[in-house]
């Protein structure tokens, strides 16, 4: 303990600076332990779970470059062309207290990264270095970091990028603001894709096509989306996702025609009442959110066919997700679910459920009611028991809580993978070789593994199953 007070102190005497090298300051690794990792490959435990933490990293690089700009140095724009790798060390009040950058390596260890046909690395001259840092103290020193519910230190590490690779040409569809100003019969166009082209700016260039079909706006740094979308009666597909979007601006009016919409990383926290009058919607994607559902959110949804709510921490399902009997695929993942409501099941034509990565106890009994569900992804949760599921083609429930082997798979005569990795089952399951569709089967990481009277079992079983050219992991 009285290291550590020294090493703050060591700190606090410099307590004005925020930002050091990675391979100039060795107290940081000291440090680190005490603001606790929350990037995927150190949040990994023991049952093999993760929490998802690329809203808060997309938040953060948006909010930095975003900042750059607004101080007249375009990141995008730069001809630096660097990838430079950055820790955030963030106390519980969501202050960055350090802003470490570079990789810990000795000059001669220097590697050089390859991202497309670009070559960059974290090696900055004095002056780029002078820049970046004068940037970075002043971000630290301004920003707040909010997307994090529980109050305690975290680190994680972003890459911040400066420069972009140049887009070649595509002979298929328009890919740039330059093809789309050249373009000299837009009336024939129908699809636009301007994505990763750092726009600031909802680009009104758009607007000469009148018969665009699918415009793909991903990735950019528009916030404001003008009325005059509503323009565009022949628009099928509209992707937004990775633009933090004002709502208030976002405008939709009700229509027949758009049917494919992506919302993805947009900072949504409820579903927009524009949003909700487009009853013909067949997809929406919203995941990547935090969003706060209404009782009546998917009530006037009815025609939709495909639901992505992944990660967007909820700990519960609106009762009007029953009004979607038209859906064939539900992805839950990384939620904080710790249940299920049984208006799920009533979804008839449900053919694909993903609830993996929840904290889900049980099952609805009821799931045996939904005749069309061929697809469950299960795993990492808190399950020791199943319904009936008759009609399953693939389930996976691994890194679970089973203890013993449920009889409930013996029955599925249309099983063709199956994953239980990572339980703790202690008998081996003799009877999958009953079921005769079965192509791929998991059960690596279970009890019976570990138990020498078993071995004889297990290696007659896999024998079996392979002989019938089943996979066996």
């Amino acid at each position: 303990m009285k290291k550590l007070l020294l090493i703050f102190a060591s700190f606090n005497s410099f307590s004005q600076q925020k930002v050091y090298q990675r391979d100039r300051i060795e107290e940081i690794d000291k440090i680190s332990k005490y603001y606790p990792s929350l990037n995927k490959i150190n949040l990994v435990d023991n049952k093999g779970d993760f929490k998802s933490t690329e809203l808060e990293q997309r938040r953060i690089i948006y909010d930095f470059t975003k900042f750059a700009r607004n101080n007249n140095i375009n990141l995008p724009e730069s001809d630096w062309n660097k990838y430079i790798p950055v820790e955030f060390f963030i106390n519980q009040n969501g202050k960055i207290d350090y802003f470490v950058y570079g990789f810990n390596w000795l000059p001669e260890q220097r590697k050089v990264f390859r991202t497309g046909k670009n070559f960059m690395f974290d090696t900055l001259n004095v002056e780029q270095k002078g820049i970046f840092e004068k940037l970075a103290q002043d971000f630290c020193n301004t920003y707040l970091f909010t997307e994090m519910k529980e109050k305690k230190n975290f680190s994680f590490n972003v890459s911040i990028t400066f420069g972009k690779e140049q887009r070649k040409p595509r002979k298929n569809y328009i890919s740039t603001i330059e093809m789309a100003q050249n373009c000299d019969q837009p009336d024939t166009v129908k699809t636009l894709m301007l994505n990763k082209l750092y726009l600031e700016v909802f680009p009104e260039v758009v607007f000469r096509f009148k018969n665009l079909e699918k415009l793909d706006l991903s990735d950019n740094y528009i916030e404001q989306v003008p009325k005059k979308i509503n323009d565009f009666k022949k628009l099928k597909f509209l992707s937004l996702s990775g633009n933090f979007i004002d709502y208030s601006s976002l405008k939709f009016k009700s229509n027949k025609h758009l049917k494919d919409l992506n919302l993805q990383y947009t900072g949504m926290t409820k579903m927009p009442k524009s949003i909700k009058k487009n009853r013909n919607l067949e997809i929406l994607f919203v995941g990547n959110n935090r969003i706060i559902f209404a009782i009546n959110d998917f009530k006037k949804l009815t025609e939709l066919k495909s639901l992505n709510l992944y990660n967007v921490k909820t700990t519960y399902l609106p009762k009007s997700i029953k009004k979607l009997q038209n859906l064939y695929e539900l992805d839950l993942y990384h939620n904080e679910l710790q249940f299920l409501p049984k208006e799920i099941c009533s979804l008839k034509s449900l053919k694909t459920l993903a609830i993996a990565h929840n904290q889900l106890w049980d099952l609805p009994q009821e799931m045996a009611q939904m005749p069309k569900l061929e697809i469950l992804y299960a795993h990492h949760n808190r399950l020791n028991s199943l319904p009936n599921l008759p009609n399953l083609k693939l389930l996976d429930v691994g890194y679970n809580l089973f203890k013993v082997f449920p009889e409930q798979i013996y029955s599925l005569k249309n099983l063709e993978e199956f994953d239980i990795t990572n339980n703790q089952i202690k008998d081996v399951p003799e009877q999958l070789l009953k079921l005769e569709k079965l192509q791929k089967v998991f059960i690596r990481g279970n009890k019976f593994q570990e138990i020498d009277e078993k071995n004889e079992k297990l290696s007659k079983l896999v024998a079996n199953l392979e002989q019938r050219q089943v996979l066996v992991r």
